[in-house]
């Protein structure tokens, strides 16, 4: 499968995001600021299984490395399943005979 140009341009931009990630606030976001002033954010619950918990990956000790590593892997993944996706429904549709861009 040939990409175009700015399939690759968006993904170079997003891994460059990735590693740029351990520059972002340290503050919480605004459902996590809301939720600590309000008095609940410790009655939520755990998730039942992280991948990369807090934005890291167990095992690595250098916490900006971690944070790097994990958002280049979370890039990397979404981007592999949004292709998986797009070939699939591309390969549908030449199954029923449409047009693959329609």
């Amino acid at each position: 499968m040939k990409w175009p140009r700015w399939v690759w341009i968006g993904l170079l931009v997003a891994l460059g995001l990735a590693v740029l990630s351990p520059l972002a606030s340290p503050y919480p976001d605004g459902l996590e600021r809301v939720a600590e002033e309000q008095g609940f954010s410790g009655r939520a619950d755990d998730a039942p299984y992280t991948l990369l918990p807090d934005y890291t990956i167990p095992g690595i000790e250098n916490e900006t490395l971690s944070t790097i590593l994990a958002g280049l892997a979370g890039t990397l993944l979404l981007f592999a399943a949004g292709n998986g996706l797009t070939f699939l429904l591309r390969r549908k549709a030449e199954g029923r005979g449409e047009h693959p861009n329609a």
